[in-house]
């Protein structure tokens, strides 16, 4: 299911990129083959860089070619996308359709903030997206693909939980290692309360969950150390950023401790639940990272990279001290 369902999102958000390039008038503009340089829209766009990131994800379909930083019309520039009902039928069957409807929301203020005529969208006025898409049967089946990625001989006794969302892959790390002890920590300010909610409505004795850095709990693992690290993170949130993910995990680690990231790239616009161009009308999630950048800062951290999934969404890394 994994590589179908990020596939028909792509679809989907590439869609509404074509709307809004030919509602700003570049279907007009490219009636004969010339370049569309980015430049072009710099007189319009205080913020040129979204733009040029819609235009990235087009030019994924084929709809422009990119050459360097300039996009030129394609022979075939009306090629037709992939069904867009068949991809809503598709996300509507496996509980993912709440994704799209979130990248239409997004999409609403996408040109007023790239012209700079409103600020960015709070993360917490998108809680409602956030339950809705981390409690969905869409990304619990994420996260057991992930899960399933391990390999572990035996059971981990210690599970770290670095959460990116409202607590449900605390809930589900509970529900899958019954016999370990999960420690969640949310220490995004704008997640908290619900993070808290959630956690408390299901009632898992093997869970233990934080919003304070440093707490008792934290200072109980760093002590103790873990076996697993879990950061889930498809939507791509950026607090807490990368470094300070890797500074608490390489705390609580020991030799051989796994860490598992699931995170977005910036250079696979078509394996993203939200499109970094419309990610970035969130205040909360920054440009996204790519390969080599996370694998520096893993390197930093002692962490050795062991698995790279090949639609680089999770890495596996095992932490070491030599």
């Amino acid at each position: 299911m994994t590589k179908e369902l990020f596939e028909h999102i792509s679809i989907l958000s590439a869609y509404i990129a074509q709307q809004i390039a030919e509602d700003e008038g570049i279907g007009n503009f490219c009636k004969t083959p010339c370049d569309l340089a980015v430049i072009a829209h710099n007189k319009r766009y205080a913020k040129k860089e979204l733009f040029g990131k819609m235009l990235f994800q087009l030019s994924e379909y084929g709809y422009f070619e990119r050459r360097g930083e300039v996009f030129v019309l394609a022979d075939k520039w009306r090629r037709v996308l992939p069904a867009k009902a068949t991809s809503r039928d598709y996300l509507r069957e496996h509980g993912a359709n709440q994704l799209f409807l979130f990248h239409e929301y997004l999409a609403k203020y996408l040109l007023e903030i790239i012209r700079n005529e409103t600020e960015k969208i709070d993360l917490a006025k998108l809680l409602y997206f956030i339950d809705t898409i981390d409690g969905s049967r869409s990304l619990h089946s994420l996260r057991s693909e992930a899960i399933s990625q391990l390999e572990f001989i035996g059971t981990p006794k210690k599970i770290l939980d670095i959460n990116f969302g409202l607590g449900y892959s605390a809930i589900q790390l509970a529900s899958v290692f019954q016999d370990s002890e999960i420690y969640s920590l949310q220490l995004n300010t704008a997640l908290k309360e619900p993070f808290e909610y959630t956690i408390k409505s299901y009632e898992k004795s093997n869970l233990e969950s934080s919003i304070m850095y440093p707490s008792e709990m934290l200072n109980n693992i760093i002590k103790d150390k873990v076996d697993l690290i879990f950061g889930f993170n498809p939507l791509g949130i950026s607090m807490p950023n990368l470094e300070r993910v890797l500074n608490i995990a390489s705390q609580v680690s020991k030799d051989g401790t796994k860490l598992l990231l699931y995170l977005p790239y910036t250079d696979e616009p078509r394996n993203t639940l939200i499109s970094e161009w419309l990610g970035l009308c969130i205040d909360g999630i920054n440009e996204y990272a790519n390969f080599d950048t996370i694998r520096a800062a893993l390197t930093k951290y002692n962490f050795e990279l062991t698995k790279k999934s090949l639609n680089s969404r999770y890495i596996i890394s095992y932490y070491s001290k030599t």
